[in-house]
């Protein structure tokens, strides 16, 4: 009994603190394709009008991310939001889906994030609307990056699942970004969200159900 202890002790700690952590390469495809943030499952494609930036569609109601509601270039922009959920035994690891400049990085923090078990529940029934009753994305931490590229911008949000003590993002207003390089990671059952706007002139070649990689498959081109 002592050993089988000490055994799912040693599996835990590798898992923990190697096999989470880990980054592998990955071979960014030449062009200027747009790139997946996020290693995981794609769980939406989703039309967003101007003025609607939705975070998800729970029992048919929109739900907007306030932090990029305000008047201004992304409150005025149409485009389709991509929503990739990170399972517990994904790569982390976020990175750039195309290169240009960061405009601007909001946080929310609410009191308490919630667990995305739910999701991982969905998925594995092959729910056909995987993120029915996910309330985490209305509720979780976030933060989300606007980067410009040539005639136009997209947005990152990164969402925490309640065992997350901390978002890392190392991206900061001003700074240039290259297509396919890390900018920082959530860990355990996550999710990543890429707002893409029509002014960039990209339609989404993925679907929900499939697995994506981040740096290495293309999203939207």
């Amino acid at each position: 009994m002592l050993l089988l202890l000490l055994f799912a002790a040693i599996v835990f700690i590798l898992w923990r603190f190697w096999f989470f952590f880990r980054n592998p390469p990955r071979h960014v495809p030449a062009g200027n394709s747009i790139l997946s943030p996020a290693d995981g499952y794609v769980v939406y494609v989703r039309r967003v009008n101007a003025g609607e930036v939705p975070m998800a569609i729970k029992k048919g109601r929109q739900v907007m991310l306030t932090e990029l509601a305000a008047p201004g270039e992304m409150a005025a922009s149409s485009g389709f939001l991509i929503g990739i959920f990170m399972t517990p035994f994904s790569v982390h690891y976020n990175r750039i889906p195309l290169s240009g400049v960061v405009s601007s990085v909001h946080s929310y923090k609410p009191g308490n994030n919630r667990t995305m078990a739910r999701m991982i529940f969905n998925l594995l029934t092959r729910n056909r609307a995987p993120e029915t009753g996910c309330t985490y994305l209305l509720t979780n931490e976030r933060r989300t990056t606007v980067i410009h590229a040539g005639k136009g911008f997209y947005a990152v949000t990164q969402i925490a699942d309640v065992w997350v003590s901390q978002i890392v993002n190392r991206m900061a207003p001003g700074d240039k970004v290259n297509r396919g390089t890390p900018f920082g990671m959530i860990r355990f059952g996550s999710q990543t969200d890429l707002f893409i706007s029509d002014q960039l002139g990209y339609q989404p070649v993925c679907r929900p159900g499939s697995y994506v990689y981040a740096g290495e498959t293309v999203i939207a081109s």
